[in-house]
Parts: structure tokens; C-alpha cells; sequence
């Protein structure tokens, strides 16, 4: 009898040691068992969109009013994926004739090197209702580099047309920006910028200002923009100009 009853506590210590070894092994198999935490795979980044409207006491572009010193309303959309932007929009021009619309499409890749961000792309500006023979829309390519200093950003730019609106010469706009942020939500900036026209009136352009943000989707900008070239016309002269943006 006792080595019947020996031979089974034997049988029994070996078929829990069994189960023991067994329930601390490590399960790498599709069983139900406790698995071995698997990599995960980074997710797939998404596109950005970007939305924005604008309303202005002016549209200043380099200097030169695009609405006979007149109200403006800017309407926009972005979106971004990875290093790379598309963007379009909208807003209302007076040229003295039947175009009363002006509209931005651009495309870039903006890639940054040891503190440096880049942005290099094209932007076409084209009208609506443009009179017979009158063809001023325009692409121009553009090339910015800006640097971060703490509270301070500094950049340069540069756009190039081979047909500046119309012209049927090429025209280059060169450009120093910097912004000084001067507390949360206020910050301080300017540009000094030098238009050349290949067909003519060339001129030095220059603004100055400072923007609020009332929240992250409400800012208002106020500035002093001016020419150097008084002389071509009251749309060439001084402005003071207030805006106010809504982005989403």
C-alpha cells in the first residue's frame, strides 16, 4: 500500500510542477494566455486644416493699396501634412476697372537645419472679370529662411516672377523681417522689403506694427506701412492699417 500511495504523491508533485512552469512560461503564441507586449507601429500622421477670415481698414500689398485705400475682407484655407502646405483664398480688390477680386492659390515644403526654418514654394495670384487684353495674373516662386532667438525671429525672403502682373518682364521682391514677442499674446513686428521691376518703377517698401492675440483664434493687428516712391501715385503714400483675424 505505501508505495502505491508514494507513487501517487510523486505523480502529483511532478503534474503540478508541470502547471507551475507552465503558467510562468512566457506565452508567445496566439493562444489566450498572458502575451509579451508587441512594439506599436507610430501612428499615421494626419493632415492639418487651417481656416482664417480677416477683415482690414486696407489691403496693403508691399506697400501699394489694392483697394483705393478702402476696406478688405481676406478669406483663407491651409492645409498641412508632414513638411509640406497647400493653401488658397480669396478677397476683393479695386483697380479702377472690372476686376474686383483677387485670388491666392500656393504650394511649399517648409524643412528646418539646426535651428533655420525654411519655406520653398510657389504662390499665383490671379483676378476675376479681368477687361479684354488685360492679363496681370501672376506666379512667383519663394524662397524664406528664419531663425528663433528666444523672444526674437529674424528672417529673409525671396520671391521671383518671370512675368510681374503684366509686365512681361520679370520682377524679384526682396525682404528682412523680425517680431519681438513682448509679453503673452503681444507681439511686435516689422519689414523693410525692396520690389525690382525689370520693366520699371522699381521701390523700397517698409511697415511696422504690432499684433494681439485675444485668444489663440482672435488677433488684432494694427500697423504703419509706407513707400518710398510717393511719387507713383496716393496709392504709394503712407497707411495706417487695423485688422482683425479669426482663425479656426
Amino acid at each position: 500500500m505505501k508505495p502505491i500511495l508514494v507513487s501517487c504523491a510523486m505523480l502529483m508533485v511532478t503534474l503540478l510542477s508541470a502547471n507551475v512552469a507552465h503558467a510562468e512560461a512566457p506565452q508567445t503564441g496566439s493562444g489566450t494566455g498572458t502575451a509579451l507586449a508587441e512594439p506599436l507601429e507610430p501612428a499615421p500622421q494626419m493632415p492639418v486644416f487651417m481656416f482664417a477670415l480677416t477683415g482690414a481698414s486696407n489691403y496693403i500689398f508691399r506697400g501699394v493699396s489694392q483697394t483705393e485705400n478702402g476696406p478688405a475682407v481676406f478669406g483663407s484655407g491651409k492645409v498641412t501634412y508632414d513638411k509640406f502646405y497647400a493653401a488658397a483664398g480669396a478677397e476683393n480688390v479695386n483697380f479702377n476697372n472690372s476686376i474686383n477680386a483677387e485670388y491666392d492659390l500656393s504650394a511649399g515644403w517648409t524643412p528646418s537645419l539646426d535651428g533655420f526654418n525654411f519655406d520653398v514654394g510657389a504662390i499665383r495670384y490671379g483676378y476675376v472679370d479681368a477687361p479684354t487684353h488685360v492679363d496681370i495674373d501672376t506666379t512667383e516662386l519663394r524662397g524664406a529662411v528664419s531663425h528663433k532667438l528666444d523672444d526674437i525671429k529674424v528672417g529673409l525672403a525671396m520671391n521671383y516672377a518671370i512675368d510681374y502682373f503684366g509686365t512681361k518682364k520679370d520682377g524679384t521682391y526682396f525682404e528682412g523681417n523680425a517680431a519681438y514677442k513682448i509679453i503673452d499674446g503681444l507681439t511686435a513686428s516689422g519689414a523693410v522689403g525692396r520690389q525690382m521691376i525689370s520693366a520699371g518703377k522699381s521701390f523700397s517698401t517698409w511697415n511696422i506694427g504690432a499684433t494681439y492675440a485675444f485668444t489663440k483664434n482672435i488677433s488684432l493687428d494694427v500697423r504703419y506701412l509706407d513707400t518710398d516712391s510717393h511719387s507713383f501715385g496716393h496709392l504709394y503714400n503712407s497707411h495706417s492699417v487695423a485688422s482683425l483675424k479669426l482663425a479656426l
